[in-house]
């Protein structure tokens, strides 16, 4: 059986609304907080869900020949599938609203990923959860629509 992509879209919820507060700040009734490592993978497992759902589409739905191969590497598929969506389907503005929410994405995965400082990290996490959800929600239309 296939794994379903959008389980890691739940996980990505789940790390977000996951509390790390310890006894003292549940007495204090301060709002907890969610630890940046949390934070981060919300993130990183939201881009994952939204590009595995988007790559998968242009490979079973479209039959994509580049993402229908054996991966030799030759290909970026990151990149590859969200400029699919962008460039190559000009006249359809729901497939390049899908690479260019995509492209925005893996900026936040990346830096969530890479850099040692993130300025408001909530912020971008809900940011990068809405994009995840939109991408997600497209590519489900998208799919009963062939169906």
């Amino acid at each position: 059986m296939k794994f379903d992509w959008r389980e890691y879209f739940h996980l990505a919820q789940e790390l977000a609304n996951v509390n790390a507060a310890s006894s003292d700040e549940l007495a204090s009734n301060s709002k907890p907080q969610v630890s940046e490592a949390k934070l981060r993978s919300c993130i990183s497992r939201a881009y994952y869900s939204a590009f595995c759902i988007s790559r998968n589409y242009l490979r079973d739905v479209l039959h994509d020949p580049r993402l229908s191969k054996v991966r030799t590497g030759d290909v970026n598929e990151h990149q590859y599938v969200a400029d699919e969506f962008r460039y190559n389907n000009a006249k359809n503005k729901k497939l390049i609203e899908i690479g260019n929410d995509l492209r925005r994405l893996r900026e936040y995965r990346n830096k969530s990923d890479y850099d040692d400082k993130i300025f408001n990290l909530q912020k971008e996490v809900e940011f990068a959860l809405k994009l995840a959800e939109n991408i997600i929600a497209k590519i489900t239309e998208l799919i009963q629509d062939a169906e």
